[in-house]
């Protein structure tokens, strides 16, 4: 049986690195995220995550003549064999501006219009 979606925020598809900070443990390195939205981000990992624990995102994202890092706190919410879902839970201003300009930015156009 399929799953309602839950999801009230546009996600978008954005591949960038993407580092993961829950308990004392954090994962980085070829950690890179799949989709993102104001409300949260799934970020590729095959380690195990404790579900429903806070954490730390830190996203970076590099242009062609600068690097942009966010930091974000979360909640972990879902894993699957593919990586983890984390629920954003504070962003600063300028990380949520950042962020929706990210969104806006990398929305493709709805086809069936």
């Amino acid at each position: 049986m399929e799953r309602p979606e839950q999801r009230t925020k546009t996600r978008v598809k954005l591949e960038t690195s993407a580092k993961l900070q829950f308990n004392d443990r954090s994962l980085a390195g070829n950690t890179l995220s799949r989709d993102i939205s104001l409300d949260g981000i799934f970020i590729r990992t095959s380690e195990p995550v404790p579900i429903n624990v806070p954490c730390r995102v830190t996203i970076t994202i590099s242009g062609t003549s600068s690097i942009l890092s966010l930091q974000i706190k979360g909640r972990t919410v879902r894993q699957d064999h593919t990586g983890v879902a984390v629920r954003f839970t504070e962003l600063e201003l300028d990380s949520y501006l950042h962020l929706r300009n990210i969104v806006l930015n990398n929305q493709v156009p709805d086809s069936a219009a």
